[in-house]
């Protein structure tokens, strides 16, 4: 089922679960609506436990995450998007809006969209030639699997990089200090906060 979540699905699902004003049977009817694309109301008149059942059906896969793994390009119904395998290839306004969003799973599309180079035709455009913003609201559409996928590569990468420069680097005191406060900071980078 996984595979066939889209990015703002996966944001309103999760919304929901982490939602502590909400009763189980709100959530479940919220969840399921999402999934669906139906009304809430139209589960109103469902004895509780076939709606149980419907959501343990529909929505058990929710309780584990799935593996996944980067690929080359995504597509929404707009457009085709590549994602940039390359940190040297990231600029500075790029890192930016990732240290930004990179807090917080339900901005997960303004995540992605930092990553996510639009094209046009088997050409890639540079980043902001289209606003963060439309990018972001665009991959909402996206495959969330294979969204996550990349996001989970380009986090293991960046990690990785950042502590091989921790330990190889020859700097002050205070500047390997601001280095592990970014190492620590960027753990929960894209891990779930379940």
């Amino acid at each position: 089922m996984w595979n066939e979540l889209s990015v703002g699905q996966f944001i309103s699902l999760y919304d929901i679960e982490k939602n502590e004003v909400l009763n189980i049977v709100e959530k479940q009817q919220k969840m399921l609506s999402v999934l669906e694309g139906k009304q809430e109301e139209e589960y109103d008149n469902m004895k509780y436990r076939d709606l149980m059942q419907m959501f343990h059906d529909k929505l058990s896969f929710f309780n584990a995450m799935p593996e996944s793994k980067a690929v080359d390009y995504i597509e929404t119904p707009k457009r085709r998007y590549k994602f940039c395998f390359e940190l040297t290839e990231i600029t500075a306004g790029q890192y930016i809006d990732i240290t930004n969003f990179s807090s917080n799973i339900m901005q997960l599309n303004k995540i992605a969209a930092c990553f996510f180079l639009p094209m046009e035709g088997d050409k890639y455009l540079e980043y902001g030639k289209i606003s963060h913003d439309e990018v972001a609201e665009d991959l909402l559409e996206a495959n969330f699997l294979q969204v996550y996928g990349c996001m989970v590569f380009f986090y293991q990468l960046f990690k990785e990089l950042v502590s091989a420069t921790i330990t190889s680097l020859t700097m002050s005191e205070e500047g390997k200090a601001a280095l592990i406060r970014l190492w620590k900071d960027g753990d929960g980078f894209l891990a779930q906060n379940r």
